[in-house]
């Protein structure tokens, strides 16, 4: 049997559990959440937005909120926070709240006032949070997640129960909620298993192969709080080919940019967070792509056999291979898929997903793509204290060269 980080935090973890069933274990990616989190100086978590605009004046507050409490009922993880007992991070499930959990803004710039109140928000309890901005010319319903209790598929899960709540009578408590913790656990439990079992000799030397060369990192090397962002957007045509799998053109594009920038480390990309029979919470993984000789999308399909491995066990194999990297990262790709999603519908209006101006952003650059129907929105922030403008430039001509062949706009 091999010997895994994640193997020996487990062993760590269930020194301290015994038997409280409001401590759950972290999984890989919440460790990194964690640890990112803890260089922090004011403590902020790394939210994760959904932004959606109504006509103004559509939602009611009352209905609102009892959906809210609905969802979390229903999902424990949206009542966890992070914490350490005898020097082991864990997730402490908190009971419901007692006052409000909808918070309501009346004002006249609302994307600005959303973001200062997600970004200011108390850290506990807070690991989900959802705002309602009005002004005369729409509702604008925020809902931010803290990063470390959900990935990007189960904000898709809550979604759809939020609306369901919305339209419905509350949900039963006790029984439901018993039922969540339970669901959830098994579920962490069946996340800590595969990546100890991704973490084997075999998963470590390809990992190695793929470090061994890789730049050490220009601009994540140092702990810092995240830092004001500058956002720059392009939107592309997909052609026909394209449409199904635009992730690896991507990543291509990503890998293209940062090596017209030397020394700077490997592309990362967040992959995984597959829906767990309805289980919301954290599974995704951060995977990096440095392929050396060969071409990122031939070596992206190699990787996918070891994606599961855990980014710490990742950062422990270029530590073994002497790897000038040793775990910081310079640009995150991460793509949302819309196709599969559209956007929720309340008293037969629908919504339209938006994304304000002015967050945070917790790595040096991060690209994100949206891609709805035959189209994919490419978005760019950079944190403005680290990262020159120039290189920021540097990834949006190469996103815009390796879409030459489709219709561009940018802006």
């Amino acid at each position: 049997m091999h010997r895994s980080i994640t193997g020996t935090y487990r062993k760590h973890y269930a020194l301290v559990h015994d038997g409280a069933d409001e401590l759950m274990p972290l999984t890989g990616a919440q460790r990194r959440f964690h640890h990112a989190r803890s260089s922090d100086p004011h403590d902020r978590a790394q939210i994760l937005p959904v932004f959606l605009e109504f006509p103004p004046g559509l939602l009611s507050v009352p209905r609102l909120e009892q959906a809210v409490r609905s969802v979390l009922r229903q999902h424990p993880a949206l009542r966890g926070a992070p914490d350490v007992v005898g020097g082991v991070p864990v997730l402490r499930i908190d009971p419901l709240p007692e006052g409000p959990v909808v918070r309501e803004i009346p004002a006249p710039d609302s994307d600005r006032a959303l973001w200062d109140a997600l970004d200011n928000w108390p850290v506990r309890p807070a690991p989900f949070r959802v705002l309602l901005a009005r002004d005369e010319h729409r509702d604008l319903l925020a809902i931010g997640f803290d990063h470390l209790v959900c990935d990007g598929e189960s904000t898709g899960l809550v979604l759809d129960e939020l609306m369901s709540g919305y339209h419905g009578p509350a949900g039963e408590p006790g029984s439901s909620a018993a039922s969540g913790l339970e669901l959830y656990r098994e579920a962490v439990e069946q996340q800590l298993e595969t990546e100890h079992e991704a973490s084997g000799p075999e998963a470590l030397e390809h990992w190695r192969s793929r470090v061994r060369d890789a730049g050490p990192g220009l601009w994540g090397k140092d702990p810092h709080g995240p830092g004001p962002c500058a956002s720059a957007w392009q939107r592309v045509a997909l052609p026909g080919t394209g449409r199904d799998r635009p992730f690896p053109t991507l990543l291509a594009a990503c890998h293209t940019a940062l090596s017209r920038i030397p020394g700077t480390a490997p592309v990362a990309y967040t992959w995984g967070g597959r829906d767990r029979e309805g289980v919301v919470g954290c599974f995704i993984n951060t995977v990096l792509a440095n392929p050396g000789d060969e071409g990122v999308q031939e070596s992206w399909y190699e990787d996918l056999e070891f994606a599961d491995t855990p980014f710490d066990e990742v950062v422990r194999a270029a530590r073994a291979a002497k790897a000038s990297w040793t775990g910081h990262l310079d640009l995150v790709l991460t793509l949302i898929d819309r196709t599969r999603r559209p956007a929720p519908v309340l008293d037969g209006v629908p919504g339209r997903f938006t994304y304000p101006a002015g967050n945070r952003t917790h790595e040096p650059v991060i690209v994100t793509a949206v891609q709805d129907r035959e189209e994919l929105a490419l978005r760019i922030d950079h944190d403005s204290t680290i990262v020159p403008a120039a290189a920021a430039d540097v990834v949006g001509d190469a996103l815009r060269e390796t879409f030459a062949g489709s219709t561009a706009q940018a802006s």
